[in-house]
């Protein structure tokens, strides 16, 4: 029987897109601070998806989701064996590429999205909520208390790095953003966060899927900020 994808899934399905991981969060959040809690959100943009994602990976998630043998044995058949070959100076150089999803591969989106899966699953089944729109995953972890937050993003932290180790892939910080979504004015005891190799203190706004999103949970178009940004340059 076929394993369906966790309901925290936004990219390429039918019914689904930005618009619903952009409410989904949404909910989510507001239904946070209308119980007084502070939400802190870390936004994740993982790096090189498709050209880092391996041919293990994907079988072993085809697997796990109960695709037919013989269709797994298939879809291995066509990714596997493919050259890559570099000429220069008149040198050619060919080696076997064991890893990648053929960009503009039709089948290439949903692949991925068998292999983060896994992630989400691990994520949510830990208490810390995550969502998923392609290559952008969005973790949220709850809190009446400031100080405890950053604990649990730790361990959220460590799950993904874990996975990330496990598939050979790592995590854009450069495009990290971290948010505490709450309605107080101060938080007393909220100390830096260090994910990814680098110190993250938390930022009043970030950008989500083309979103501008601050701590009070007001959005705006990130495309209509990043042109207003421009004016006068």
């Amino acid at each position: 029987m076929l394993k369906r994808l966790h309901p925290n899934q936004h990219g390429y399905q039918s019914g689904k897109s930005v618009e619903t991981a952009h409410h989904q969060l949404e909910v989510r959040v507001q239904k946070d601070l209308d119980q007084q809690e502070i939400a802190l959100g870390i936004f994740l943009d993982k790096e090189a998806m498709f050209n880092s994602t391996s041919y293990d990976s994907t079988c072993a998630a085809l697997a796990r989701h109960g695709v037919d043998y013989t269709i797994v044995q298939r879809i291995t058949a066509t990714l596997e064996g493919q050259l890559a070959m570099v000429t220069l100076g008149g040198l050619s150089r060919s080696i076997v590429v064991s890893r990648h999803c053929p960009q503009g591969g039709v089948l290439s989106p949903l692949l991925w999205c068998l292999v983060v899966n896994e992630l989400l699953a691990r994520l949510n089944e830990g208490g810390v909520y995550s969502q998923g729109y392609v290559d952008n995953i969005c973790l949220l972890v709850v809190g009446k208390f400031p100080n405890t937050a950053p604990g649990l993003i730790q361990w959220a932290h460590y799950t993904v790095k874990a996975w990330c180790g496990e598939l050979s892939m790592s995590v854009n910080p450069d495009k990290t953003g971290l948010v505490a979504f709450t309605r107080r004015r101060k938080l007393p005891g909220f100390f830096k966060l260090h994910l990814f190799g680098m110190t993250f203190h938390r930022s009043r706004s970030v950008k989500y899927l083309g979103v501008i999103l601050d701590s009070r949970l007001t959005w705006r178009d990130g495309f209509t900020t990043d042109l207003e940004g421009t004016r006068g340059c």
